[in-house]
């Protein structure tokens, strides 16, 4: 097994999804709210994105991305580690599904296993901060 700074992340992903599969749904279901978050509210993110390397253009194909995902491969997320990996964590994509995932782990509902996993494998600072006065959807 390669070590955690040689692993990418997908096998990052994956092996978390071996380790906690009981989470997959939980998870998919998190990063599906948040891509609907993003999506109603883009406008607005949109107009108050801050100047950084990641850009407001960036970011919304990263979110288009991971929402076409989880539409295509659906409960196949849930049951399977290497699509929820392959699916989630390949390329850039993986810098949304690894925002959700630091965003869900400082979530009360969230697993303590899953958060202590996630804080090891992809740490513990969220990648930007937003701001969003709808909360129907986060």
């Amino acid at each position: 097994m390669k070590t955690l700074e040689k692993m990418g992340n997908v096998e990052k992903g994956r092996l978390l999804a071996h380790l906690l599969p009981e989470e997959l749904s939980n998870i998919v279901q998190y990063i599906e709210q948040q891509t609907t978050t993003f999506l109603h509210n883009e406008t607005e993110i949109r107009s108050n994105w801050k100047g950084t390397l990641v850009t407001a253009e960036f970011w919304f194909t990263l979110v288009r991305n991971i929402d076409k995902s989880i539409k295509n491969c659906g409960s196949r997320l849930h049951k399977n580690h290497r699509w929820f990996a392959d699916q989630l964590f390949d390329g850039y994509d993986a810098l949304f599904t690894i925002y959700c995932l630091v965003e869900y782990s400082a979530k009360e509902e969230c697993n303590l296993k899953l958060k202590q996993g996630i804080h090891f494998f992809f740490g513990d600072e969220p990648l930007i901060l937003t701001i969003v006065n709808n909360n129907n959807h986060g």
